[in-house]
Parts: structure tokens; sequence; C-alpha cells
């Protein structure tokens, strides 16, 4: 027996010969959507999605300090994407996990329409916990 890395023909093949109860068989073909927001030349941020399955993404995104400057326009340019990405892709759940002691970016996840859901025990690279947020459409 062999382990190699996994390649889009195994997923292809996969979809029609899997024991499962077919949760994999139709996954997406792309999973990763990343994004940058700029204005007049400076990176505002970026961010994207991985969609886990037909119908839920984790959503993901990191500021710059040019940001600090256009706070609201920012926060409504991400919160209008968020949207046309749920329609167009059909989503019905977002989530993100956010560390607890970063209360920016509390407040921006709960501003995007965004509500804790659990702690995450233990989720961080240095053994910290974090907190899943989730955004039912």
């Amino acid at each position: 027996m062999n382990f190699r890395e996994m390649t889009e023909q195994d997923v292809e093949y996969m979809k029609t010969h899997s024991v499962s109860r077919g949760i994999l068989k139709h996954q997406p073909i792309q999973t990763e959507f990343c994004f940058t927001l700029e204005n007049r030349g400076n990176i505002l941020g970026i961010g994207g999605f991985r969609l886990i399955n037909q119908t839920t993404a984790w959503c993901w995104c990191d500021l710059t300090e040019w940001s600090h400057d256009h706070v609201i326009v920012t926060y409504r340019v991400i919160k209008e994407w968020i949207d046309i990405f749920v329609e167009t892709h059909g989503l019905k759940r977002l989530q993100a996990y956010i560390e607890p002691d970063f209360p920016e970016a509390i407040r921006m996840i709960q501003h995007l329409g965004f509500k804790k859901e659990s702690t995450l025990e233990s989720f961080l690279p240095d053994g910290r916990n974090a907190f899943m947020y989730k955004r039912i459409i």
C-alpha cells in the first residue's frame, strides 16, 4: 500500500465510487475563493471563503492599518461581498473563528451579522481557545 498526494482525478473517482452516504459526492469543484480590498493603491485587507460543502463556508479576513481610515466603507464593502458570495453559491451557513482576546475582530464579525456559537478549545496553534461565530442565512 501507498499514500500519495490526492489529485483532482481522485476526487472525481470518489463521486461515483464512494461507499459513504454521499456527503462528499456533491462537493463544489472550486473550494477556495480569495479577495483583496484596496483603495487608491493601498491594500485595506484580504479575505476569502472556503466551501466546506454545498451550503456552508468558512470566512476569513485580515485588515491592514489603512482600513482604519476607511472603517465604515470597508465594513460595508465586506458585507456586500459576503452577501453576493452567499447568493451566488446558494449558501445557508457561514462560519468564522475569532481569537477571544481580539475585541476589534469580535466587533467586526458581529457587525457583519455573525453570532457566537461556541468555544473551540485548544484551537489555535499556541493552544489557546477560539470563538466560533456563525451566520445563518
